[in-house]
């Protein structure tokens, strides 16, 4: 099947994949970016002819992503706010 794939499924499961390496590598930063190509990719939906369930996870995914980095975005924020209040005692 991988032969009959079309150069858009092709580059969004590569893109995917290197998502996939980054966040399992801990390379945040750059899976940043990557999830951002991955998301842009996944807006041209009508040019990819992989099936419809597995667009559906790869997004899925994506959105998880986008919450799990929302989240530790908020937890630094409230860390430095706690450690600018610990500051205060100096």
């Amino acid at each position: 099947m991988s032969n009959t794939r079309s150069e858009a499924d092709k580059k969004i499961l590569h893109v995917a994949h290197e998502l996939s390496e980054l966040l399992v590598g801990h390379s945040y930063d750059q899976a940043w970016e990557k999830a951002g190509e991955l998301n842009s990719l996944l807006k041209r939906r009508e040019e990819l002819t992989l099936p419809g369930y597995m667009v559906d996870m790869i997004a899925q995914h994506l959105k998880s992503y986008y919450y799990q980095n929302n989240t530790v975005s908020k937890a630094h924020k409230a860390m430095s706010a706690i450690g600018h209040k610990l500051e205060e005692f100096n």
